[in-house]
């Protein structure tokens, strides 16, 4: 995998076709929600959906408190959307518990391929840009995949703590990967 297989575009109204494609593709493999999407898994209409992305996008913003960007992540050789990737400008409250800076998801059948390292990569890159000198990520302490990436990107473990989410019980992992 090399920063030459894959480019991280912003949301927009003419990816429609190509991000609800992506969107079916989790739904058709029994999955109920794609982290980073800004809940995409929940919207049957894209312009709802991309209202909510351009909101986001706002500092202050009603809907998440913080400024975030929503990627998506395009594989150069076909145009294909095989992820996507929020950073979020700073931490409120409860980004700080669940969500941390970055949230990410890979399409189902493109996963173990090394996108998602390349997607933290580039997200890195320019959150350095912005002058975030280093990124907070959480995952559930059974995903292995998301771990192995985010120790990939130089993550290191803080913490590991219970959490409530959905109204279960479980266990999250608190990795800071530093940007200097």
């Amino acid at each position: 995998m090399s920063v030459n297989d894959i480019k991280l575009i912003k949301v927009e109204k003419e990816l429609e076709e190509k991000i609800m494609s992506f969107r079916k593709s989790f739904i058709e493999a029994g999955e109920n929600s794609i982290n980073g999407s800004r809940g995409l898994h929940h919207f049957e209409h894209y312009n709802e959906w991309i209202k909510k992305v351009k909101e986001c996008e706002r500092p202050g913003n009603d809907i998440l408190g913080v400024q975030a960007t929503l990627y998506m992540a395009m594989r150069r050789i076909d145009d294909k959307i095989i992820g996507c990737i929020e950073l979020r400008h700073t931490l409120s409250e409860e980004l700080k518990v669940l969500g941390g800076h970055v949230g990410f998801s890979v399409t189902p059948k493109e996963r173990k391929k090394g996108y998602a390292t390349e997607m933290l990569r580039q997200v890195m890159e320019k959150a350095r840009s912005l002058g975030i000198p280093a990124l907070m990520l959480t995952c559930d302490t059974e995903n292995a995949a998301s771990k192995r990436t985010i120790m990939k990107c130089g993550g290191v473990l803080e913490k590991a703590e219970a959490v409530q989410r959905h109204g279960k019980e479980g266990y999250c992992e608190y990795y800071w990967i530093s940007l200097s």
